[in-house]
């Protein structure tokens, strides 16, 4: 409707142009020519600017295309994970709304790794109803859902990994890689960071080979995307994480939600810091 109104007036000027050009007593011809030019200005710019908003249009359009497709196929791969797991699919606990679900995918043995800490419990991070299968004898931790105070249970370490990783032996016989809540060391994988190697080193020196407690924190994942178990790890009455943070060797590291021993840890770091201890006088510690 405006493109024809649009038209219309562009036709009207254009014919009022040729009667004045025309009705010109003067002979004044220079003056219809400038009339008729303003007019064919005028047009001229009015395509322009619809052609602008059809690519505008068009460019939308598009937009809002490739947002629905990727809607689509979200919601059509959510489909397929959850038809997936009662069919025996490539799953994982994602799958599943609670922990009997998952257990009976366990019949035949584990093929999707559903029990990633070998207690013969599937997605023991998973909420009730709960399987009434019964934990392996000696398994740490246990396969039901952690408890208000977190998970306990003692451990030799095997080997160190690096400043803030270690492998475990539990009382079963079975290995649990434990990665130390609270705290991050420079890398020593992937790229040396400054700092890596000798917090690497003194965790060795601390750990290997050590008796140790280890406990979870019910404020914090049970394990993390690469599969091990999130953890406090004592040698004795000595803290191992927070005894890397004094000696300046780490930093307080919080990921998503503040752990408990968080105040500790803190305060630790700001007087290794404060005294340019360990790494601190040369490194910058902080993570990211």
């Amino acid at each position: 409707m405006h493109s024809l109104v649009a038209a219309a007036t562009v036709a009207a000027l254009i014919l009022a142009g040729c009667a004045t050009a025309g009705d010109d007593v003067d002979g004044s011809q220079g003056q219809g020519d400038g009339g008729a030019q303003e007019v064919r200005k005028a047009v001229k710019a009015q395509q322009a600017e619809k052609a602008k908003q059809d690519k505008q249009d068009k460019l939308a359009k598009k937009v809002k295309q490739a947002t629905r497709a990727k809607r689509d196929r979200e919601s059509s791969n959510e489909a397929k994970v959850r038809l997936a797991a009662p069919a025996g699919g490539d799953v994982d606990c994602g799958a599943f709304s609670n922990q009997a679900e998952a257990q009976k995918r366990l019949t035949g043995g584990d093929p999707y790794g559903l029990d990633g800490d070998g207690d013969g419990l599937a997605c023991s991070s998973l909420p009730c109803p709960c399987s009434k299968a019964k934990p392996k004898p000696g398994a740490a931790p246990t396969g039901a859902p952690p408890s208000s105070d977190g998970l306990k249970f003692r451990a030799e370490v095997a080997s160190v990994t690096d400043g803030d990783t270690l492998d475990l032996i539990t009382p079963s016989g079975r290995n649990e890689t434990v990665r130390l809540i609270g705290i991050d060391t420079p890398e020593v994988y992937g790229g040396v960071e400054c700092g890596g190697p000798v917090a690497s080193a003194t965790m060795k020196r601390l750990a290997t080979d050590a008796a140790v407690t280890v406990r979870t924190d019910p404020t914090q994942d049970l394990r993390d995307r690469y599969g091990r178990l999130l953890a406090y790890v004592n040698k004795g009455s000595l803290d191992l994480g927070k005894a890397m943070i004094s000696r300046g060797l780490a930093s307080a590291y919080v990921y998503d939600t503040v752990f408990l021993r968080f105040p500790g840890y803190d305060r630790a770091e700001q007087r290794a810091k404060d005294a340019d201890r360990g790494s601190w006088d040369h490194c910058n510690l902080s993570p990211g």
